[in-house]
Parts: structure tokens; sequence; C-alpha cells
């Protein structure tokens, strides 16, 4: 197993922890929110934040046990073999198909947004392209480039819920009150999902330095994301009311669009904005594509060179099951599978490796204490 130095500090944890969560999710979430928490649906990412940390902190905790190593090494020690490799088989499967349907959507976005007449191959081709680029460097790379790229990601995604607030009734927040509590829980799970990301530190974290704050990065990551999600989704309800963000595919960009003003610098303020979106969506898909690859070169006890043929040869399969969903609702259905595949990946395997690795220290821990109790007894003449 090749030794790669650890110098991940916190804020560039950070970075990767909030590139991750905020990307393609962020232009439906005051849909899916509202669906069937109406004008409460402003609870719903904060559920989904609660159902997410619990992961984290799992996480979080498997990232001191096993310093310097990822899922790869740490699943089999914890998990066996068998069922180890299983799980790290259903790690990399889930990257690949989360990172095919998130450029999907993306290419879903544009051609529908600002280029109607590009091909729609075309637009995915070109991000593929980047991503590629970026997974045949070092994981060094991957997080020098989310630090770069997290500045164009925070302004955007704070600065636009707050400005449409100039358009906002704010009565249309009224009533006050949560219609049915398995309602909440349930709008819960499907925003969960906006957080799905946080995973990938089951990777990155092995390269922290001694001394990062696992937990501090961690938290401040979902935090933020947490913020951006709910002042989206209370702009949503402001500006349009629950009942017509359910005819809008894309609420967050009709957001953008009902922010203009007459005499602005910009005319097309949501050409703007995707521009910056780009950003956000390349290194989403760029650091579950590494994830991917990297996972892959490390199972397989391989180096640089393999991962960077692994990741030419996988974009093709890539770039064809992108192509797969026939039109928007099928890409939906094609989510919705990959929700319930993601709940096994994101939330029970973290939450099952955390507790069996804790039941184990403290077996561990009671049988050292009986030996040394044990040997502290001398024998009877």
């Amino acid at each position: 197993m090749e030794n790669q130095q650890r110098n991940f500090g916190t804020w560039q944890l950070t970075s990767i922890m909030i590139s991750s969560m905020i990307g393609v999710g962020i232009l439906t979430i005051p849909r899916t929110s509202t669906m069937i928490l109406h004008q409460m649906g402003w609870l719903g990412p904060s559920v989904g934040a609660m159902i997410a940390s619990v992961a984290v902190a799992a996480i979080v905790y498997l990232g001191y046990q096993f310093p310097g190593l990822t899922l790869v090494e740490f699943m089999p020690r914890i998990f066996g073999v068998a069922l180890g490799g299983l799980c790290v088989f259903l790690f990399i499967l889930y990257q690949f198909f989360n990172a095919g349907i998130t450029a999907r959507m993306f290419g879903e976005v544009v051609v529908t947004s600002v280029l109607p007449n590009t091909p729609l191959e075309t637009i995915l081709v070109t991000l593929l392209l980047l991503v590629v680029f970026l997974c045949c460097h070092e994981i060094e790379v991957v997080a020098r480039v989310n630090e770069l790229l997290i500045p164009f990601l925070l302004l955007p995604s704070l600065l636009i819920p707050l400005v449409s607030f100039m358009n906002a009734e704010w009565y249309n927040l009224m009533p006050f009150h949560i219609e049915s509590w398995p309602n909440l829980f349930k709008t819960g799970m499907e925003t969960y999902t906006l957080y799905t990301g946080y995973e990938l530190l089951m990777v990155y974290f092995a390269f922290s330095i001694p001394g990062a704050r696992l937990g501090v990065a961690s938290m401040t990551g979902i935090s933020f994301a947490l913020v951006v999600y709910t002042t989206t989704v209370v702009a949503g309800i402001t500006v349009f009311g629950y009942e017509e963000l359910q005819r809008l595919v894309w609420p967050s960009l009709e957001l953008v669009k009902v922010t203009q003003r007459t005499g602005w610098f910009l005319e097309r303020f949501e050409s703007a904005f995707l521009a910056i979106w780009v950003a956000s969506v390349f290194t989403t898909i760029g650091n579950m594509f590494y994830a991917t690859i990297f996972s892959l070169r490390r199972w397989l006890r391989k180096d640089i060179r393999f991962q960077r043929i692994s990741v030419i040869v996988m974009m093709v399969p890539l770039f064809y099951f992108t192509l797969v969903p026939q039109n928007i609702v099928e890409l939906f259905t094609f989510l919705k599978y990959l929700t319930t595949m993601g709940f096994l990946v994101t939330i029970i395997v973290p939450i099952l490796l955390a507790i069996t690795q804790f039941m184990r220290n403290r077996l561990n821990k009671g049988q050292k204490g009986n030996n040394e109790q044990g040997r502290d007894i001398e024998p009877l003449p």
C-alpha cells in the first residue's frame, strides 16, 4: 500500500464538504420541501440536516479511529473481508451513478434555460472532460481546486435568496402550523439527499494533517448548507407561494429571474448565476468521481498511472449512462431510485460501521482490563 502525504487542513476539508453538498439539488429544493409540508416546507432542510448529521458524526468518529486510512482499508477491518468488500463496491457504484445523474441534471438545466440550441451531448462532454483532467492528478490537487473555487460558491448561494426577498410576500409563510408530523419526517427523508456528498469524507479524511479538526470541518460544512437551503426555500415560498412552486421544474432558477431590476448591469441575471454555478457542479461531480476512481485505485493497490487509465476508460460508460433517461420525467425517476440506494450507502453503512467499531473498542477494553486484573492476582502457594 502506497503512503501519501497527509496535508489536508481543516479549511480544505470544509471546502470539500461544502462543494460536495451544494450542487444541482439547490435548483429543486423549494419544490421538494413544499410538496407535502406546503407553507411549512422551510422546516424540511432542517430535518434533513438532522438526519445527515447522525451519519456525519459516525464518519467523524471513524476518521479519528482510523487516521490515514480510507474506507477501502477500514471497512474490511470492521466488517470483515467479504462484507467490507461489498460495502466498498456499493460505495464506488453509488458515486459513479450519482456523478452521472448530477451531470445529466446540469446538462438539462443549461439546455432548457441558457443554451437551448446547444446539443445536450456537447455540454456533457465538456463537463466530463474537465472532470477527467482533475482525476488525472494526485489527491492534493482536489483539495486545492475546492479551496480555490469555494468563494465563487459561497457568495451566490447566499446572495440570490437574500436579494429575492425584495419581492417577498411574507404572508405566504402563514399559518405556522404543522398538519402532520409523519409528513415532516417524510419530507426530511427526501431533503436529506441534498446533503449527500458528506460520505466522501470517508475518503478525504484519510489525508487530513494530524490535529485537523474533523468535527469542526464537518459541522461547518453542513451548517452552511443548511443555511443556504433553508434561505432558498423561504425565498421560494415568499415569492411564489407553495402552490406555484409545484408547477416549476427549476424553482430556484425562476427565483433568480424575478430578482432582476431595470437598470441593472446584467440583462439576464440567470446567465451569470449559471456561469458561477458551473464551478459548484464541477467540484461536486469532480469530488464524487475522484473518490470513485481513487477508491478503486486503493482497493486494487495500484498507482497514479492506473488511476489515469481508469478515469479515461470509466468516463465512456459514465457518458452513456447520463444519456439513458429520455426526458426530465425519467431523470427524476432515476433520481428516486438512486436516493434509495444512497440511503444505504450514506446513512446505514456509516452508522453501522461506527457502532460496530465502538462496541469492538468497548469489548477489547473490557478484555484488556480483565487480563490485567488476572495478572495482578498472585497465585496461591
